[in-house]
């Protein structure tokens, strides 16, 4: 009876100690694995703001398991080749999807169906506004979850937006929609009717940015077609083809002009749209209703065009240049426009002008402490 306990203890030691060893293995594996990941990450998709990179390594019954998702093909066929050569003794079981082509089923591309739509941070209502969308413009799908797309807006941004306001479809519809003839609206908002006078019905509501099919163009009215099939008038004078909206130059007293006529619109975190505005959200849409499609963020949008030596600012300045503010060298936190005269434009509460010049009734002097950079922006 002793022998056998003795025996036991023998067993159980071996058994903890090859566990340890199993486990110290196991985690060096991992660790491995994880620098791997970050190393690719870091090359292919560095901001998880534009692009999707997530790997879990496991060990399920004692099998090597890599579990994630990307949506860059190149950065996951890269992941691999480095595991293999990296592990030359162990198989691993490769189970990283590639969004959009292993979720959708070929639905991959959608469309905004009301004037704005809003993308947030995660599958619900309840979430932060990160970003919005407008009417028309394209949205690449990237998942679906819990009522919700995971998409990719024009300017390369990821939010979820809720699936009953957007239509989507496959590549075929996504060809369809991009090669049809489309018009853009150019006021600042207004609404569409169910026939060529103002009192028909409306169909709905309509702000700047917002792109139709064309169907018919008349003198006065235009009659115009919805992603998801309706159908409505829209004033002629209010809509510019599209050809020639995307290729507008970069006026800049056009882009100032334009900037003022949102003068006094409200202030919203994560909204980039005509109707209420972010800082980034406020110069991208200036700059996109003059056929130059800024990124999403101010901390985004520092990168873009050429550098202004701020010596002696404002002296090197130009209307139309992006100033750059943060109370951190190292972080931009907004963004505004100069246009003039020591004046710049920016939402900060409301679209509002303020001055860097300490005479002016309406200087910021907060501002003009946090000025970290101005870029200047050019086709």
């Amino acid at each position: 009876m002793l022998i056998r306990k003795k025996n036991l203890n023998v067993y159980l030691l071996i058994l903890i100690v090859f566990t340890q060893l199993l486990l110290a293995d196991t985690t060096d594996v991992f660790n491995r694995v994880n620098e791997i990941s970050q190393t690719i990450k870091k090359q292919y998709c560095p901001d998880k703001r534009t692009s999707v990179w997530t790997v879990t390594p496991q060990l399920i019954n004692n099998q090597y398991v890599l579990t994630g998702e990307t949506d860059n093909k190149t950065a996951r066929s890269k992941f691999y080749q480095q595991i293999n050569r990296a592990f030359p003794d162990i198989e691993f079981d490769k189970n990283m999807q590639l969004l959009p082509d292993d979720v959708m089923n070929g639905t991959i591309f959608a469309v905004p169906k009301n004037s704005i739509a809003i993308l947030r941070r995660r599958p619900s209502v309840t979430e932060e506004m990160v970003s919005q969308s407008l009417r028309g413009l394209p949205l690449d799908i990237l998942k679906h979850k819990r009522g919700f797309y995971y998409v990719r807006t024009d300017d390369g941004y990821l939010g979820w937006v809720s699936d009953d306001r957007v239509h989507e479809g496959d590549k075929t519809f996504k060809e369809d929609w991009m090669s049809a003839p489309k018009v853009v609206y150019i006021d600042l908002e207004g609404m569409v009717f169910s026939k060529a006078s103002e009192k028909s019905q409306p169909v709905s509501d309509v702000v700047m940015g917002n792109r139709f099919r064309l169907i018919k163009q008349g003198r006065k009215w235009t009659k115009v077609g919805y992603p998801d099939g309706r159908e409505g008038y829209i004033f002629s004078k209010s809509l510019e083809k599209l050809d020639d909206y995307l290729n507008r130059p970069l006026d800049f007293d056009k882009i100032i002009k334009t900037a003022k006529s949102l003068n006094g619109r409200p202030y919203m975190w994560g909204a980039a749209s005509p109707k209420q505005l972010d800082c980034s959200g406020f110069t991208q849409t200036v700059f996109r209703q003059h056929g130059y499609i800024l990124q999403r963020d101010a901390s985004m949008q520092v990168f873009e065009g050429s550098a202004v030596d701020t010596t002696n600012f404002p002296e090197n300045l130009k209307p139309g240049d992006l100033i750059f503010f943060s109370p951190y060298p190292d972080r931009i936190t907004h963004v505004g426009l100069y246009i003039g005269d020591y004046e710049f434009i920016h939402s900060s509460g409301r679209v509002r002008i303020d001055s860097f010049n300490p005479d002016d009734p309406h200087y910021n002097n907060y501002r003009r402490r946090g000025i970290q950079a101005v870029r200047r922006i050019s086709k």
